[in-house]
């Protein structure tokens, strides 16, 4: 890893959004030991903002932390992809049902703002971190902070499957970015139905590219 310059950024984000990036673009694989004092020294920090950044993608499940000032990419799996897109897609449905009757206006707009900006050029890190993100925006909307508090956990490990199938099949992003427009659709128009069968269907899209994949 070389330390790149990104402006108006902290020590810790600067470690954070590198090892994200390294994480979800490959480069770094799973089951990689992250140690902090050699992250450090390749990043030219202190061990403190690499402390921290490591907390932050162990909340996102993409890394596990140990007892040794340290941690471990996630590893993926056929059985873990099959269990996480099973959840969503129960859990999904009854989210975006939720969130096309109560969604507000100013809701809305964030969602869409989101959605533009993942139609924009932009690195393949960059896009499955805004996905996540607007899933999220329109499962806020559904009013149930429990729901969405499982659904957090179960977005932020599919951000690296979600990497993984646009890594394998770059088409899938063009395909998703057309689902999230019906999904928008659904959600202006609060036709619950639609977005239930838009959610659906657009969540096919990494499962069925990895399940070939991690099958092979």
């Amino acid at each position: 890893m070389h330390r790149r310059t990104r402006a108006r950024v902290t020590a810790h984000e600067f470690v954070r959004e590198t090892l994200r990036e390294g994480i979800l673009d490959g480069s770094i694989p799973g089951g990689t030991r992250l140690v902090q004092a050699d992250l450090a020294e390749q990043l030219d920090v202190s061990t403190t903002p690499v402390r921290e950044a490591l907390r932050d993608l162990a909340a996102e499940g993409i890394v596990a932390l140990d007892a040794h000032r340290g941690g471990t990419v996630h590893n993926i799996s056929n059985e873990e992809l099959e269990e996480v897109y099973d959840l969503r897609r129960l859990l999904e449905v009854v989210a975006i049902k939720k969130a096309a009757v109560r969604i507000t206006p100013e809701q809305l707009d964030h969602v869409d703002e989101l959605h533009e900006r993942m139609k924009s050029p932009s690195s393949t890190v960059n896009w499955v971190v805004l996905n996540r993100d607007f899933h999220m925006a329109i499962y806020a909307a559904a009013g149930s902070p429990r729901l969405l508090n499982i659904l957090g956990p179960l977005l932020d490990t599919s951000v690296m499957y979600v990497s993984m199938a646009l890594k394998a099949q770059p088409v899938a992003r063009e395909q998703a970015n057309h689902d999230h427009e019906r999904i928008v659709e659904a959600l202006r128009n609060h036709d619950k139905q639609a977005a239930a069968e838009a959610i659906t269907e657009h969540l096919e899209i990494p499962r069925s590219v990895l399940e070939a994949g991690l099958r092979s």
